[in-house]
């Protein structure tokens, strides 16, 4: 039936990250055929929570719209939070909306992880691993996420593991984001190299990640125009230095990994392996002596 903006009840609206390319595609939508799919309520008092429909809400008021169609589910709000997590291909989820509502659902309703596995069709320990993406997060991180201003990747492959290792660089890197976005690459490439490195160099990447991440791209640009200018041969040059060094270092360990009163099937294994790089630097050695004689 169609209801009045006025009387809903967006509850959950800090369940849901902000997605502005969708909303404008949907917003044209409802602009040029209607609006197709109803939101979903439920009955409380005076109000209509809204359960399900949060963009479609935001796209019908842009459009300045009094009014939206909706269906009204008769149901606990619990059960029809179930429903809504149960649903499986029918809206495209990120895992932070997940883990908020089955936040809710653990802290408003009481409910186990256990019910929760079970209200929804899912393993307890999928719910746990969602729960846990957002579980001891900062405020402002999860407002952030739900802002729109850090992606979804971003909270789960970046913030989650550094806020629990460090809040306060989590922190920074989260107020950074909000001014000077990285791309999904970069910010990967950025975290990476952080967890490798000292304490001093964090300090110095955390205080300016953008800095980080053009003077890495600057390198990269270089090495991969130097690899260009040298060409395969400035390649060939290359492996045969990292080879040297390497063989170099197995003869420094040769006399403590080969050694008298050795197991038989110790020693097998380790000249096995050698025997199969001799033969390659042989077969190698054979075509250099043909190609020299043409």
């Amino acid at each position: 039936m169609e209801v009045d903006l006025g009387c809903l009840e967006l509850r959950y609206a800090h369940t849901r990250v902000a997605k502005p390319k969708l909303l404008d595609m949907l917003t044209n939508s409802i602009e040029r055929f209607g609006q197709i799919t109803p939101v979903v309520v439920i009955p409380q008092e005076e109000r209509l929570v809204l359960i399900d429909g949060y963009l479609r809400v935001q796209a019908v008021r842009r459009l300045g719209r009094d009014t939206i169609m909706a269906d009204i589910h008769e149901i606990p709000e619990q059960h029809a939070l179930f429903h809504l997590l149960g649903e499986t291909g029918q809206r495209q989820w990120e895992s932070v909306e997940q883990a908020w509502i089955i936040k809710d659902l653990k802290e408003r309703f009481g409910c186990s992880l256990r019910e929760i596995a079970r209200g929804i069709g899912y393993d307890t320990s999928w719910v746990a691993r969602r729960l846990s993406l957002i579980d001891g997060l900062p405020e402002d991180i999860l407002r952030s996420v739900c802002t729109g201003q850090v992606s979804t990747y971003a909270a789960t492959r970046v913030l989650v593991p550094l806020a629990r290792a460090n809040t306060d660089h989590a922190a920074k890197l989260v107020s950074h984001l909000a001014h000077h976005p990285l791309s999904t690459r970069e910010l990967a490439g950025f975290f990476k190299h952080y967890e490798s490195s000292n304490k001093q160099t964090r300090e110095r990447m955390i205080s300016d990640p953008c800095l980080f991440v053009k003077a890495t791209k600057t390198k990269q640009d270089h090495t991969t125009a130097d690899a260009l200018h040298e060409g395969p041969e400035g390649a060939w040059i290359n492996d045969l230095t990292m080879v040297t060094n390497m063989l170099r270092r197995m003869v420094r360990r040769l006399a403590t990994v080969i050694y008298p009163g050795q197991e038989e099937s110790d020693r097998s294994r380790l000249v096995r392996g050698f025997r199969e790089v001799h033969k390659i630097i042989t077969e190698i050695d054979k075509k250099i002596t043909q190609l020299e004689s043409q």
